[in-house]
């Protein structure tokens, strides 16, 4: 979750404390009908870790777990391994249409929720002299698609047909619609 997702949050009197997963996100893609399904079990996942680690102390009333994908035909882009699989990633992206579905469950002692939300990113006609500085800066290194909308990668993005939070990581629109489903109907 980035910095800016987790102020948003705590803004909305959520008490936020951020517990790494360590799930491995080696899903087999090929039994999944949609993307969407995909990421949102690897989010599922992901809490479920999280879940069984924090059960020999104390469980927190609510764990929230994310994850993001880019996808462009058949192709999945996770993070990318180095920094020419940022470039050839960045440059398969370039001036073409892709779509991003970020995957979240929300999980309390007694009940779970999972959902998922997609948007379409159209990146601009870029050079590869404007790729090499991106990636120069560091900031696509651990970024599902090699970017991140929030920062320097915004330059690369020419139209948004969606939540731009999605694209950054967290739905937050869903996220709070979710949430007061989730305690306002018990």
């Amino acid at each position: 979750m980035t910095d800016e997702i987790l102020m948003k949050l705590s803004f909305e009197g959520i008490n936020v404390e951020i517990m790494p997963s360590m799930y491995d996100e080696n899903l087999d893609r090929s039994i999944y009908e949609n993307y969407g399904e995909y990421v949102q079990d690897l989010a599922k996942y992901k809490v479920q870790d999280v879940y069984n680690k924090l059960q020999e102390d104390v469980i927190p009333s609510l764990i929230i777990g994310a994850d993001t994908i880019v996808t462009m035909g058949n192709i999945i882009y996770g993070k990318p391994k180095n920094k020419y699989h940022a470039f050839e990633m960045l440059s398969s992206l370039a001036n073409k249409e892709h779509v991003v579905y970020t995957g979240v469950c929300l999980k309390t002692s007694k009940k779970e929720v999972n959902f998922y939300e997609s948007t379409k990113v159209k990146f601009g006609d870029i050079s590869e002299e404007q790729i090499w500085t991106y990636i120069k800066s560091g900031e696509p290194l651990d970024k599902a698609g090699g970017y991140g909308v929030q920062g320097l990668g915004g330059c690369l993005i020419e139209k948004i047909d969606g939540d731009f939070y999605t694209v950054m990581g967290m739905p937050l629109y869903s996220l709070t619609k979710q949430l007061n489903e989730m305690f306002n109907n018990n």
